[in-house]
């Protein structure tokens, strides 16, 4: 497991102080994720939310090829919907490392977009991790693991998660990790509905929400998921699905109800909407049902309606 606890600029190599060697072109995966559990405790002193979340790592992501350039950075990617500019988290991420290290030379990104963009899967996070990952090989750095993580806090709250890869346990604003063990082994059905929602939308619904006293679901205890994945309890996991910021998104998204409850109907074990939405997920103990549960859902709600099929994964290798 990669460490997420920072130790300073004397653990890595500056391009300055080491010559940088070229590796070839090379492609990294980009994991999308979903989160089991994420359950908001309150706003914090930096208007960040504190969080406690447990996000699990999906066989199925984006794809970016890095390759090397004299100098510059340059973004392109498949998706035109998908800006490319500096508002995009993976060439920040780039720039910033690129800053750190005092790297003179440059990199072009091309990235294959397969996630569903605004969808609670974490694809911007994922990207800027693998970028991060990426880059200090490709640059041939040698940059510390505590570095990038102290670089991937600075910019995002989920991409500490993608740094350490494998099943985690997320508190802060989700930059701070902890391993947990995972044997679940189901299939997981993604379905989304053709609509992001903003996660500053989702957040704010939520405070609203909560300032109202109209927040009366309670949170299962984190530690009885916890347990039921170690265990390859599908049912138990199923039982402990929460996210705080699921109600105020049916409410003014209805589909995403009848989203669920089709899911379930077809043979899911437990339904839940990951992160801020709007992608929902199934959990199944058959890739088979899960992929017939994912062609009736396009029959009841049409054609515009995005499915995949995936697994959990485990990155501690990255």
């Amino acid at each position: 497991m990669i460490s997420s606890t920072p130790r300073g600029r004397e653990n890595f190599v500056t391009a300055q102080a080491q010559p940088q060697r070229w590796t070839a072109p090379l492609t990294v995966f980009s994991p999308a994720k979903v989160n089991l559990y994420l359950r908001i405790l309150g706003k914090r002193p930096d208007g960040y939310h504190e969080l406690e979340t447990v996000m699990l790592p999906l066989d199925f992501g984006d794809e970016i090829a890095l390759g090397p350039r004299e100098d510059g950075l340059t973004l392109e990617c498949d998706n035109p919907s998908l800006p490319t500019d500096d508002s995009n988290l993976a060439l920040r991420a780039a720039r910033r490392l690129a800053e750190r290290c005092g790297v003179k030379r440059g990199a072009e990104i091309a990235l294959t977009k397969c996630t569903p963009l605004a969808a609670g899967l974490g694809g911007g996070s994922s990207n800027a991790a693998a970028v991060l990952v990426g880059l200090n090989q490709l640059w041939g750095l040698q940059v510390d693991n505590s570095v990038l993580h102290e670089l991937a806090a600075g910019m995002g709250s989920d991409i500490n998660f993608f740094m350490a890869g494998g099943a985690a346990l997320c508190r802060g604003r989700g930059e701070q990790t902890e391993a947990i063990p995972c044997k679940l082994s189901a299939s997981v059905l993604l379905v989304n509905p053709g609509f992001g929602i903003s996660t500053k939308w989702a957040y704010g619904s939520w405070a609203k929400a909560a300032a109202e006293s109209r927040l009366t679901v309670s949170p299962p205890p984190v530690s009885l998921l916890l347990r039921a994945l170690a265990e390859d309890d599908l049912a138990g996991v199923s039982r402990c699905l929460f996210n705080s910021l699921e109600a105020p998104s049916i409410r003014k998204f209805p589909v995403l109800e009848l989203i669920k409850k089709a899911m379930c109907g077809n043979g899911a074990s437990g339904a839940l909407m990951s992160g801020s939405g709007a992608t929902i997920f199934g959990l199944f103990d058959d890739p088979k049902a899960a992929e017939k549960s994912g062609q009736r859902v396009r029959e009841q709600f049409g054609p515009s309606m995005w499915t995949k099929v995936a697994q959990f994964a485990s990155m501690r290798n990255r």
